[in-house]
This record gives structure tokens, C-alpha cells and sequence, in this order.
């Protein structure tokens, strides 16, 4: 079983989790499981964590969290069905298609949610620095830094269309928040 195996062998990741020949071997093991993404790295709670990750496919969220049910109690150690938010500055690298990387200040964007009709929200992202990204990396880095604000589940649960845009329709002008209040603003319509 994979939890029988990870206790085992927690503690042979390395300090920066830098043992590769394990680290491939954890991925080997993680996709006998599923088509999972996954994350390890240091934790919020405890020293370390590992993430077992829909990679953003909903239909995906029961298998992992079932997953990380099983999990066993490892000292140290947090386990996460998803993607957690995260205590952040909003700044991040972000890897190209060409492998070419990228560091993403999404600090001072601003953004506009939208109710939609089935109770969930649309969100548009007023973005900076995007000059010259395709709209599917574009896409995928308003994914990243939702997931960082939100959290994974809440994102895929309540976000259901994300626009981007390098700036905001004359009706949305006034509408506008800083992104930095999303996670604030979502609760408490929430």
C-alpha cells in the first residue's frame, strides 16, 4: 500500500527534498494510483507536507480525498487532497511550454466576480506583465494564483469561468477589487 510505503520512507526525501531517485519513485507510485498531480514541500502546520492533487479535475476530488483518508500519522508531516492555500506574497515562477522561466508578480492585480447562474462565480483578472504569454499560460496562471489564494477545492467548486484581461470593460471599472482580497471577499459572500 502507498501510505505503508511513504511512512517508511519519509524521511529519506532529504532536507530540501532533494533525492531524486525517491522523489521518482513517489511519482511512479502516485500514478499506479491515478493521474494525480502532486507536491512535496515544506508545510503550513507541520515541517512537511505532501499534496495529492486533482490537477484541477473535479471529478478527480472524491479519489483523492479517499486517498489522503488513508493516510497514516506521520510525525511532521500534513497531508492535503488538494492544493492548500497558501501564506504568500503573490509572487511566483512559472515554467513556459519552451521551458523558459518566468517570475509572476501578480500582486497589485485586481479582479471582478461575477455571479453565474448555476450559484457559482465567474472571475475576471485584471493581469500585469503578461505581455506576450498565450492565453492558455495566461489561463494557467490565474489557475496557479487562484489555487494559492483559495485553495484548489474552493477554486474548482466555486469558480466556474476565468477571464483574463490586461484591463477592465468600462463596467467593471468601479466593480474592482485588489486580488490580494479575494479569499476575504469570497467568504463572506460565501
Amino acid at each position: 500500500m502507498f501510505w505503508d510505503w511513504f511512512s517508511k520512507h519519509n524521511i529519506d526525501f532529504g532536507e530540501n527534498f532533494d533525492n531524486e531517485k525517491l522523489l521518482t519513485e513517489l511519482d511512479d507510485r502516485l500514478m499506479v494510483l491515478g493521474n494525480f498531480a502532486w507536491e512535496i514541500g515544506p508545510g503550513s502546520r507541520c515541517a512537511n507536507q505532501l499534496v495529492i492533487s486533482p490537477g484541477g479535475n473535479l471529478n478527480l476530488l472524491p479519489i483523492t480525498k479517499e486517498i489522503v483518508s488513508y493516510a497514516k500519522t506521520i510525525h511532521g508531516w500534513e497531508f492535503h487532497y488538494a492544493k492548500p492555500p497558501k501564506e504568500w506574497d503573490l509572487i511566483f515562477d512559472f515554467e513556459k511550454d519552451n521551458g523558459e522561466v518566468i517570475n509572476i508578480d501578480a500582486s497589485n492585480w485586481q479582479y471582478v466576480l461575477l455571479k453565474d447562474e448555476e450559484g457559482g462565480f465567474e472571475i475576471i483578472i485584471q493581469t500585469h506583465n503578461l505581455d506576450g504569454l498565450s492565453e492558455d499560460d495566461k489561463l494557467i496562471i490565474s489557475e496557479i494564483l487562484l489555487d494559492g489564494i483559495l485553495g484548489e477545492e474552493i477554486r474548482m467548486l466555486y469558480i466556474s469561468y476565468i477571464d483574463v484581461v490586461k484591463s477592465f470593460d468600462n463596467q467593471y471599472l468601479n466593480k474592482s477589487n485588489d486580488i490580494k482580497y479575494l479569499d476575504n471577499h469570497l467568504k463572506t459572500i460565501l
